[in-house]
């Protein structure tokens, strides 16, 4: 199947780290101490990664990296460009130029040009002209999110999208068309079997149970793959394995598939994941939210209460969390966690009542922390760190100081856990 170019797609688990500009064959290492390294990358295992720093060589331990910068972002591409969307199995999501899928295999050409071979048993869906977002939308809404016992087949007629129940069976050698055999209307009858043209369906989505044998994922990789005008996408490539060449990287999904990249076309690796969690990423186990005058404020996440950016201290956070007194979060960390990170403060933005207004942080039930503000301090925000080691309930608890809570509030800046 051809579909006219594409356009990659990526979730960043590390918001707030802004990709800097880097000269060109530069690498920037951030560690979980917040300490950054910068130089020309010399190897990289799924142990160490060594960066000549000024004639000095660095080895920083892999469980002690956040991420590696090696690239700028990516370059523009025109708005009406087109692309398929598949994801594997493994959570790999991949923008192809063409695909083409006969008999239990399937060939996918990227963007950037590299080709993909993956057996069809590690897809999980297609979608095809997903950068109209109608598509996108329809796909979302009519197939992800939901339980499925069945393969479907989405077919879109004018305007109005079509999900069928089935199963999937054999793509033809040629590569034309797949058997599809219709849901059963009832357990005494046979579901019918029909040929599907492959340039026909709008989506395929195959119910697949957990990969077995997919690899550990070592880091998320955030390539250079040009978007159009009105967006930034990155594929989103879970990384088993990668290793540095004479020309660029060789790199391995979680699922198997490999795929080859040119050294300017990688621009970050992500480890941070199970390394470092954002409060705002989190759903939080119990929330509690009450009020003195009766007009409870629900607690916000990456935005102040006036649901803008959240700015403390002339600061601007792309992450955090926002409490109007009274409010109590509490988060599961089951003892994964060493250190809580957050800049506390009064949201510049936000108005409010002058008055004390308090934050507390329990670990299982032992105060660590307490500080008390108001709008009229000079000061009204103050950096918090604090030792969670072993702490299996984090609660974070925001009050007023006096009887009533009207216009009080705070907000935690980048509010983090890391390991």
């Amino acid at each position: 199947m051809s579909i006219p170019r594409l356009v990659p797609v990526l979730l960043l688990a590390l918001a707030p780290l802004v990709l800097a500009p880097l000269a060109r064959g530069a690498a920037e290492l951030k560690t979980l101490k917040n300490e950054t390294v910068t130089g020309e990358l010399v190897s990289i295992s799924p142990q160490n990664i060594v960066i000549d720093a000024a004639g000095k060589k660095v080895t920083t331990p892999v469980d002690q990296v956040l991420t590696l910068t090696l690239s700028p972002d990516a370059e523009k591409l025109p708005a009406n460009t087109k692309y398929a969307l598949i994801e594997l199995d493994d959570g790999t999501q991949l923008r192809c130029a063409t695909y083409t899928i006969k008999g239990k295999d399937a060939k996918l050409v990227l963007l950037q040009g590299q080709q993909v071979e993956v057996p069809l048993a590690h897809v999980n869906w297609i979608l095809n002209e997903a950068n109209e977002p109608a598509h996108e939308k329809a796909f979302k809404d009519k197939v992800l999110g939901k339980k499925r016992a069945f393969d479907l087949l989405a077919i879109k007629t004018e305007d109005v999208v079509n999900v069928i129940q089935g199963t999937f069976c054999d793509v033809d050698e040629r590569g034309k068309t797949i058997e599809f055999i219709l849901k059963p209307k009832d357990e005494k009858t046979e579901g019918k079997k029909r040929e599907i043209a492959l340039d026909v369906p709008l989506a395929l989505y195959f119910q697949r149970g957990p990969n077995p044998r997919a690899k550990p994922v070592l880091c998320r990789l955030r390539d250079t793959v040009p978007a159009p005008p009105d967006k930034v996408f990155h594929h989103t490539i879970f990384v088993s394995g990668i290793t540095k060449t004479a020309d660029g990287y060789d790199v391995e999904t979680s699922c198997g598939a490999t795929i080859k990249y040119a050294a300017a076309n990688v621009a970050r690796l992500d480890y941070s994941v199970g390394k470092l969690a954002f409060l705002s990423q989190m759903a939080p186990a119990s929330v509690n939210e009450t009020s003195t005058v009766n007009d409870v404020q629900h607690y916000r996440r990456d935005e102040n209460l006036d649901g803008d950016k959240l700015r403390i201290g002339g600061v601007k956070y792309e992450t955090g969390l926002s409490l109007h007194a009274t409010t109590e979060l509490e988060y599961e960390l089951d003892g994964e966690f060493r250190e809580f990170k957050a800049m506390a403060g009064i949201d510049d933005d936000v108005g409010g009542e002058d008055g004390p207004t308090v934050l507390e942080i329990y670990g299982d039930n032992v105060q660590l922390f307490k500080w008390t503000v108001s709008r009229s301090d000079k000061e009204r925000f103050k950096p918090v760190v604090l030792n969670v080691k072993d702490v299996k309930k984090l609660k974070i608890v925001v009050t007023s100081g006096d009887v009533l809570d009207l216009g009080r509030h705070l907000s935690l800046g980048d509010a983090r856990v890391s390991k």
